[in-house]
């Protein structure tokens, strides 16, 4: 199962908040709609993969939400 984080970043690099989709084309959607904001700012898309098992759910969940 393929999932799709935007980290969004503000100016001087910090961290502007995380959102997660489920297709590449609505992240990159969210990219930019945050960019025509401001230019200066800055949205990256990773791709995660996990397993669709109870163990890969809670190994996401546990590494990408604090």
């Amino acid at each position: 199962m393929r999932f799709y984080q935007v980290h969004r970043l503000a100016e001087g690099g910090q961290s502007a908040g995380y959102e997660y989709f489920t297709s590449k084309r609505a992240a990159d959607r969210a990219v930019s709609d945050w960019r025509d904001d401001d230019l200066e700012q800055i949205a990256n898309v990773e791709p995660i993969d996990i397993t669709p098992t109870r163990a890969g759910i809670l190994l996401a969940l546990n590494t990408y939400t604090t």
